[in-house]
């Protein structure tokens, strides 16, 4: 198992461990403290009690009572049925959830390709070229992603039949292109220009020279920053329920407006956008290994 993945799940265990201990402690603290709890005598006096009684309740938890225990269990499962089961519920979950992935990955996928086109744009020595993709890059980039999806639903796509899912990709596409463009271009202008030169000089074309030479070099530099692009862009796409694209977070608010219950859709959500992020940064990573030098002659040496 990588080293990364395991600093995330005993992060995530770590992290429930004190929701849980806080939880407890609060609720521990709420039954000791005196009917005057509003003067400061009572919360000093519960206060008192909680330091008391916390040690012993922590060495021996074995001892909880099992009434509460069950009754935390028995809310639980009502909640569960009630935000899951209930009128097959899940199922918003799961189209929420197809929805979210097929939003990020195109918009991804459209974005890489729009970005590169941008990049070569703005390095043109075109002037008009490079104006251009100067000023789509200020634009979209100091225009907020929720803004800009709304002008292209209710502005520029008010007259056409269009499927929201299909202008959300290229609206957060659009969004991702003009981070991505930059992105490739520090990583371009970070090859030291003696290579482009030292190919040339070899009989490549500058075509050739870019592909084999530029590019995997490019590639290796920009992949970090390009990640957090790319987790950016899947937390990014909650929003789309603003056009009536139905993802995980609208199915949560349709959920919460049905149950009245706010906790249980949210946190639920919260975690399957956590596990869609890890997913795809162990992915990144994984490729990221691939085109690194070190990790090929790692491997070379130890086969």
């Amino acid at each position: 198992m990588p080293r990364l993945t395991v600093k995330y799940i005993a992060l995530s265990i770590a992290t429930g461990c004190l929701l849980l201990y806080a939880f407890n402690s609060l609720a521990f603290a709420s039954q000791h403290i005196h009917p005057c709890s509003t003067n400061a005598q009572g919360v000093v006096a519960g206060m008192f009690a909680l330091n008391k009684n916390i040690a012993p309740s922590l060495l021996n938890l074995a001892g909880m009572d099992n009434g509460a225990l069950a009754s935390s269990l028995a809310s639980f499962a009502r909640s569960f049925q009630s935000n899951i089961i209930q009128e097959n519920r899940y199922l918003l979950i799961l189209d929420g959830l197809k929805t979210t992935v097929i939003i990020s990955v195109f918009s991804t996928v459209f974005g890489t390709l729009l970005g590169a086109l941008v990049c070569f744009m703005r390095m043109s020595r075109n002037r008009v070229l490079s104006g251009i993709a100067k000023a789509y890059i200020s634009v979209l980039r100091g225009t907020p992603v929720l803004v800009f999806l709304m002008l292209m639903f209710y502005v520029v796509f008010a007259s056409v039949d269009v499927n929201p899912v299909i202008v959300s990709v290229i609206a957060f596409g659009m969004n991702f292109a003009a981070y991505v463009a930059e992105i490739y271009r520090a990583g371009i202008n970070s090859i030291d220009k003696g290579q482009t030169e030292a190919g040339i000089a070899m009989g490549f074309t500058r075509v050739n020279t870019f592909i084999f030479i530029v590019l995997p070099q490019t590639i290796q530099r920009i992949l970090p920053v390009y990640k957090g692009e790319f987790i950016s862009l899947v937390k990014m796409t909650s929003v789309v329920g603003y056009i009536a694209v139905q993802d995980l977070t609208k199915a949560s608010d349709i959920i919460r407006s049905r149950t009245f219950d706010a906790f249980f859709p949210l946190v639920m959500v919260a975690i399957l956008y956590f596990f869609i992020s890890w997913v795809l940064m162990l992915s990144l990573e994984y490729v990221e290994r691939l085109v690194d030098p070190k990790s090929k002659r790692k491997q070379i040496e130890s086969a």
